[in-house]
């Protein structure tokens, strides 16, 4: 079992390795894990981004037992001539997770279930517009069953740059749990927009 999961670990670290410098978009408490990458990913090559992203994992994000499983966030920081309309992130939810998904599936006898996302776009407040969705997405990490993610986002535009960043963050619990509390003290960088 402990070589099925070395094994596990460096495949998913070959698929979502760090680029040799670091994207440092957000802040955490201590213990989370992060990883960064630059659009696009061999797994998803049509989530086709003229950007980076930020990827950060609480510490129980690959525990079954912990409340935090599948708990994390991540931030987009890309170029876009326009906003993303809530049917494309549905899109582009799909097609990342349905990538990511096959590529880490190592059951060769079943069809990867496709992912489905439902986004809904609220408030906008601060410049920032708000959004809320459900990802049902199937785990080839941990459990190989169809988990739901409940999800919340915001984007906002970095006006000098044209940048747009998006920020997201998801997890099966229910939003209101201590896991979301925990979640939601991940905040982005006030310099975020003068970041590389």
């Amino acid at each position: 079992m402990k070589y099925t999961i070395v094994l596990l670990s460096l495949f998913c670290f070959s698929l979502v390795a760090q680029d040799k410098e670091f994207i440092d978009l957000v802040t955490t408490e201590d213990g989370w894990r992060a990883e960064s990458f630059r659009f696009p990913k061999p797994f998803a090559p049509d989530v086709n981004f003229d950007g980076v992203a930020d990827v950060r994992f609480t510490k129980g994000w690959g525990d079954k037992d912990s409340p935090q499983f599948w708990s994390y966030t991540f931030t987009w920081k890309i170029l876009l001539e326009k906003p993303l309309t809530v049917s494309e992130l549905e899109d582009t939810m799909q097609r990342y997770f349905d990538g990511l998904m096959n590529a880490v599936n190592r059951d060769t006898t079943i069809t990867v279930p496709e992912t489905m996302a439902l986004f809904t776009s609220g408030s906008y407040t601060s410049g920032q517009l708000n959004y809320k969705a459900k990802i049902r997405l199937y785990d080839a990490f941990f459990t190989q069953e169809v988990i739901t993610l409940n999800v919340t986002g915001h984007s906002e535009l970095c006006e000098q740059s044209g940048l747009s960043i998006y920020m997201f963050r998801l997890s099966p619990q229910v939003i209101g749990t201590p896991t979301w509390e925990y979640i939601l003290r991940t905040k982005l960088r006030d310099e975020v927009c003068d970041l590389n």
